[in-house]
């Protein structure tokens, strides 16, 4: 019985999936693809987890602390800084180095924090670690 050739718009567009998986794979380990390891997904999934679970709480905490003491944390932007503000950004995680130019930024942009606890806890998260 003779094999039957498939027909000929399969092969251009099986030589096109070929090449594109080709260049997706990547060839020494170095270069840059976006088709994962199927090897690393589960390790990956659970890394992933782990890392939101600690964020999530690192949030949790600088949360409450911020609307625990609002408007004593507005002050201290407004004056530039003071020992509350201080442990709210180390709750959230920001470097000491780091600390007074967010300090300023909060100043600067004292406004948006006036009304809104939740977005001095999203600047906090922003800077934090």
């Amino acid at each position: 019985m003779p094999t039957r050739k498939p027909p000929r718009r399969a092969r251009p567009r099986a030589l096109l999936a070929a090449l594109l998986l080709a260049a997706c794979a990547g060839g020494s380990g170095d270069d840059a693809s976006h088709l994962p390891n199927p090897l690393s997904l589960p390790g990956q999934a659970l890394g992933n987890a782990i890392g939101n679970g600690i964020y999530n709480a690192r949030r949790g905490k600088v949360e409450a602390y911020v609307k625990a003491h609002h408007p004593a944390l507005i002050e201290e932007i407004r004056a530039g800084g003071g020992p509350l503000l201080t442990h709210a950004m180390a709750l959230a995680g920001v470097r000491p180095e780091m600390r007074p130019t967010l300090a300023l930024r909060l100043k600067a942009d004292i406004g948006l924090y006036l009304n809104s606890p939740e977005a001095l806890v999203v600047a906090l998260m922003v800077h934090g670690g």
